[in-house]
């Protein structure tokens, strides 16, 4: 016989499934509350007996103490003299008395002689109970159960008067004392059941309405997959349970925009990298091994593209880390130092006419080491769309929304219609701007965005050519350190300036 498959866990054996949160959470506020109810039922009814029964047992003692003073120095009303036989002494005792709900008197005289009080019941005809008090020799206190009138309490005082002999008792029916308390304590378990009831429907609604976004959580997580991360959980109020939700959606976020920044880098390396594959496996089947002059040229054409290929991861991997909290590092830097740097280093890359439109003195906290190459990206493409001795120019101001870089050319321009489309992947524009991988733009962005601004294109002027502008927020103006109350916004430089 083979053991059932325990693979869940102990909890799994034989089919047992452990409770649900809710119904364990009611469970708990029901065994609570319950002894709660109890707890505060229960001492409550103790103490009330307990209080009855002090109550009874000093007024039995209060009777006694009440009929020896009688008997040992009282008068009999109709003689003026003390009592001389114990049937007149029980029947003054009694006359003064008037006997409380559920008490009696009686006096039990040598022989069958009776002297009862006006009272309830019928006990004092009981010989059971005549027999048991009668056999006490000296004052006491005892309980007998009568079959007909239950549990009773009572006191007993032997008599010696002159030549008579009896015994003074006095009880209390308990049970019928008790009842009273007991109707009490079945009005408070009725209202406490119809409490308890009314409190387990509060903490039903209570605890389904607390563990509605755990059930939200449960269907947005079964609801996921791999290929949709779009589903959010609704967050209501400003508890900790709408914290959960709102960091659940957070993760959701990151995971949507790591797989998102995932799915794109593999979009794009199979996009870029199957051209040259293919020209690059179109050339070597077609090389004739023995052509020593067919194998350098397929040689150098191998080894520009895959110098085209890497140049292509590296974009890939720039993309891809641009959605990384630690893609940008800030820093307080001096935009005007910023650009001369990256003139300074243009140069390289062709014979053109630099020039500097406009450079002001404006701290900003960014990462410049990423600025510089957003703004040589751009160079990169100036040079590409100009010819040698062609106008390339950089600047930087403060602009109405925060600070913008640019670098300008006197190339082709870009036609209106594409200039949105043109800072996207694989968007190269119609004047061949962005070489072939089509990234160079969309690296521009996406060092924008992380700085928190953007980036444009606009015509250069009335002469043609393009103004490609880096634009940082407001919000990343820092102090000028150097700053003594002049004017921060003014221009230095040389405006429309050469520099060879």
């Amino acid at each position: 016989m083979t053991e059932p498959n325990d693979s869940s866990g102990a909890g799994a054996t034989y089919g047992w499934r452990r409770p649900s949160l809710r119904r364990r959470v009611l469970a708990a506020i029901a065994a609570l509350s319950a002894a709660g109810l109890i707890g505060a039922g229960a001492p409550a009814l103790l103490f009330e007996r307990q209080r009855v029964g002090d109550r009874i047992e000093r007024q039995l003692a209060q009777e006694v103490r009440e009929f020896t003073e009688l008997a040992a120095s009282g008068i009999d009303p109709d003689t003026g003299q003390g009592f001389t036989d114990a049937e007149r002494l029980f029947t003054v005792s009694m006359q003064r008395k008037v006997p409380d709900e559920n008490e009696t008197h009686v006096g039990y005289l040598t022989g069958s002689a009776i002297v009862q009080a006006d009272g309830d019941g019928d006990v004092h005809a009981d010989p059971a109970f005549r027999a048991e008090v009668t056999a006490h020799e000296n004052p006491a206190f005892g309980d007998y159960t009568s079959p007909a009138h239950g549990r009773i309490t009572y006191a007993v005082m032997p008599v010696v008067q002159g030549a008579d002999r009896g015994h003074y008792v006095a009880f209390y029916y308990l049970d019928r004392e008790l009842a009273e308390l007991h109707d009490t304590i079945r009005s408070y378990a009725i209202a406490a059941v119809i409490a308890w009831l009314v409190l387990l429907l509060a903490a039903w609604l209570l605890v389904r309405r607390l563990l509605r976004p755990m059930e939200e959580l449960r269907a947005t997580a079964e609801a996921i997959t791999e290929t949709d991360l779009s589903r959010r959980l609704a967050v209501h109020g400003d508890d900790e349970v709408a914290d959960l939700s709102r960091q659940f959606n957070g993760m959701l976020d990151r995971l949507q925009e790591a797989l998102g920044a995932q799915r794109g880098m593999l979009d794009d390396a199979g996009h870029e990298l199957r051209t040259p594959i293919t020209v690059l496996r179109g050339h070597l089947e077609l090389m004739d091994a023995d052509d020593r002059g067919d194998v350098e040229a397929v040689r150098a054409l191998a080894i520009d593209e895959l110098d085209r290929m890497s140049g292509l991861v590296e974009d890939l991997i720039v993309l891809a880390k641009a959605r990384r909290p630690d893609f940008v590092r800030p820093q307080e830097f001096e935009v005007a130092l910023l650009v001369e740097e990256c003139l300074a280093k243009a140069r390289s890359l062709g014979e053109r006419t630099w020039v500097v439109d406009q450079l002001s003195n404006v701290w900003v906290t960014g990462d410049p080491r990423r600025l510089t190459q957003a703004m040589l990206q751009l160079t990169a493409n100036a040079v590409a769309v100009t010819a040698p001795g062609d106008e390339i120019g950089f600047g930087c101001a403060r602009g109405p929304h925060g600070v913008q870089l640019w670098v300008r050319d006197t190339g082709p321009g870009v036609p209106p219609a594409e200039r949105f489309r043109i800072f996207g992947r694989h968007r190269s524009g119609s004047t061949g701007r962005e070489g072939s991988s089509g990234l160079g733009l969309a690296i521009v962005m996406a060092i924008a965005q992380a700085h928190g601004g953007t980036a444009w294109v606009s015509a250069a002027g009335a002469a043609g050519g393009a103004r490609f502008v880096i634009e940082l927020p407001a919000g990343a103006i820092a102090a000028d350190p150097d700053d003594e109350g002049e004017d921060a916004q003014e221009s230095v430089g040389i405006s429309g300036g050469e520099v060879r």
